[in-house]
């Protein structure tokens, strides 16, 4: 049996998401570091090692856990030396990209909270270094896995479910094979319209979408998201630019090619496929003389906080990684105490806008 969560036919996007389950409502370490304006590691030293952390930070950190109400979560004590911690492998496709680390997070959180343990591998958005990973998971006996992948991988889920093992998809969806896992996604489709809608409402009417051409469906979906938007908006036009890559040069590369052409002839609103592509952009144009947001505004479409290059504060549509590990380790433990009542499912979780200084 299958259920998923669906959007109702012609629905605008909302611009954030109602957070409906137990597992979203826990606020964690990732919440206080977003509070607080620091990274998760900051918070993480002030939790374990405070001496790391400066008086000035202490107090940030300090004020944002009273505000949040954040209560550590104590791991209970194991006795008996013959008790195993249960643990949850995660192959991570890109380690540098921030959603996949934030999404680490919230698995870890609820698996603290449940006595486990988590284990990251990286596959380096490698198939076959992907499978390597999930077979090496699997003879570790891990109680189950989660797997962000670029492509399908039936394959690696298959072999899970062979050896016992429930695995769960997160980012990325298989429509042929939903009935065998569960699937964690976030809406791309609804973040390529809420972005489009926010320069569109904003004055933009040539939009650009800058990314790489590739095979990653969160990229082709916020262009689809991107597309109908600008399909039914009148005296508006969209122009697609391959980026090349999904890195910061890759922007700033694009960047150095508009600042070069007529300012009737540019386009006056861009979403970029991922935050660094987007700080690379703006620095470009920053570079080169063009004001941001006022002749160009610029979008990313990931809430990557550890991306520190861009010259002003960025606008994002925000990915809810956290969230989103959240909810598909919640899934992983019904799975694994209820494995013949565990009814597959998926979720789809929506992204929300946040203004800033790069849009108008």
């Amino acid at each position: 049996m299958t259920s998923t969560d669906k959007q109702p036919n012609g629905a605008s996007p909302t611009i954030s998401a109602k957070r409906d389950d137990d597992a979203s409502k826990r606020i964690g370490i990732s919440d206080v570091a977003k509070k607080a304006d620091v990274s998760i590691g900051t918070v993480s030293n002030y939790l374990n090692y405070p001496d790391r952390v400066s008086d000035r930070l202490k107090i940030k950190i300090q004020k944002a856990i009273e505000d949040l109400g954040y209560v550590r979560t104590q791991k209970r004590k194991i006795i008996e030396r013959q008790i195993v911690t249960p643990l949850i492998g995660y192959v991570i496709t890109d380690v540098e990209n921030y959603l996949f680390t934030s999404i680490l997070e919230g698995i870890q959180e609820i698996c603290e909270a449940n006595d486990m343990e988590v284990i990251g591998v990286h596959s380096m958005s490698d198939k076959t270094r992907q499978s390597e990973q999930v077979r090496m998971l699997c003879q570790m006996n891990v109680s189950g896995l989660i797997i962000s992948a670029v492509d399908d991988s039936q394959d690696d889920i298959a072999f899970a479910r062979a050896a016992g093992i429930p695995a769960i998809m997160i980012d990325h969806r298989n429509p042929s094979f939903v009935d065998d896992h569960c699937t964690v996604l976030k809406n791309d489709t609804a973040a390529g319209e809420i972005a489009a809608h926010e320069l569109i409402s904003t004055g933009c009417r040539h939009l650009a979408y800058v990314a790489n051409d590739s095979n990653y469906q969160p990229i082709q979906q916020r262009q689809t998201g991107i597309e109908r938007v600008t399909r039914a908006t009148d005296g508006v036009t969209l122009e697609v630019i391959d980026s090349g890559g999904l890195m910061f040069e890759d922007g700033y590369e694009i960047g150095r090619r508009l600042s070069s052409i007529q300012n009737s002839d540019r386009p006056d609103g861009i979403v970029a496929g991922s935050d660094r592509v987007a700080s690379g952009i703006i620095s470009a144009l920053t570079d080169a003389g063009i004001q941001i947001p006022e002749e160009i505004s610029v979008i990313g479409t990931e809430g990557d906080r550890l991306e520190s290059r861009c010259p002003m504060s960025l606008t994002v549509v925000e990915s809810p990684g956290v969230d989103m590990g959240r909810r598909a380790m919640t899934l992983m433990l019904d799975e694994i105490a209820n494995p013949a009542g565990h009814v597959h499912s998926t979720q789809l979780l929506m992204p929300k806008l946040i203004r800033r200084a790069s849009t108008r």
